[in-house]
């Protein structure tokens, strides 16, 4: 019987270790130069950088209530009208509802000229009689941004223009005072027979109640002003009225488009 032969491992392991190790380190090296497959989902989302511009209601807190991420809405009301003709000059033949549509006619031509992205709304483009409420509704209704009253003044003595806001009773009137002032400013610039300055509620009122504001002050929703352009009884207002008819529309949409760009109301390239 032949004798077993012993198994020298540490032999085996001398010719054997190496070759193994290097096999090791080929599979390696290999596996690290294998072009790797990206996440899917995780590629999807850093494929594509999506810019959202901020949101227009992020505008500071200065603008009217109803000021919106769209474009301005402006509310121009005729004063008067149809079987209410309103004041007239002392020989009975100039009607004041036909000189606030007039004005009014032109203040929306002088906007879509201008300003065509600024929306217009008419409480009336014909001679028609509107309830003072209705204007009102028109104007809430659209939502709009601000609401401007046309009418002309009356008395047995007296000249020049005034613009009336509501009273302190209806709550803070700051942006009614803004946009009384910056068009009377562009009006005086115009010319004007006499300045007469911003009044508050309405004529021979004095106590400071709700009650006391014009309706189509009172009633509307947005930063509002009645503004009398004139005395219908006075010879030199008419004239001023009939010379300056389109430069007093420009001076109107001027001022508003300017309270808007100084308020930071809007975008800048609304305003151009």
């Amino acid at each position: 019987m032949a004798k077993r032969r012993r198994v020298r491992w540490d032999r085996v392991c001398l010719v054997f270790g190496p070759l193994l190790l290097l096999i090791l380190i080929f599979w390696v090296s290999c596996r690290h130069s294998e072009p790797s497959v990206p996440d899917t989902e995780a590629s999807t989302s850093s494929s594509v950088v999506v810019q959202t511009a901020e949101p227009f209601e992020t505008q500071p807190d200065n603008v009217p209530t109803n000021a919106v991420k769209r474009q301005p809405i402006i509310c121009i009301d005729a004063g008067h009208g149809g079987h209410d003709g309103g004041a007239t000059d002392v020989d009975n033949k100039r009607f004041e509802k036909d000189d606030n549509l007039n004005l009014a006619l032109a203040v929306r031509d002088a906007f879509r000229a201008k300003y065509p992205e600024v929306q217009i709304i008419m409480t009336r483009e014909t001679d028609q009689f509107i309830e003072l409420q209705e204007r009102c509704n028109i104007a809430n209704d659209a939502n709009a941004d601000f609401f401007i009253s046309l009418h002309r003044n009356s008395s047995t003595s007296g000249k020049g223009v005034e613009i009336w806001i509501n009273n302190e009773s209806v709550g803070d009137n700051k942006w009614d005072k803004l946009l009384a002032e910056y068009i009377m400013d562009w009006l005086d610039q115009v010319g004007i027979s006499e300045r007469r300055g911003i009044q508050t509620g309405f004529r021979n009122n004095e106590t400071n109640v709700e009650s006391n504001n014009y309706v189509v002050n009172r009633y509307t929703n947005m930063p509002s002003c009645l503004i009398e352009m004139g005395f219908m009884t006075s010879t030199e207002d008419n004239r001023y009225f009939d010379d300056n008819l389109d430069a007093y529309a420009d001076a109107i949409v001027s001022a508003v488009m300017e309270l808007m760009a100084d308020k930071n109301i809007y975008p800048t390239s609304t305003l151009q």
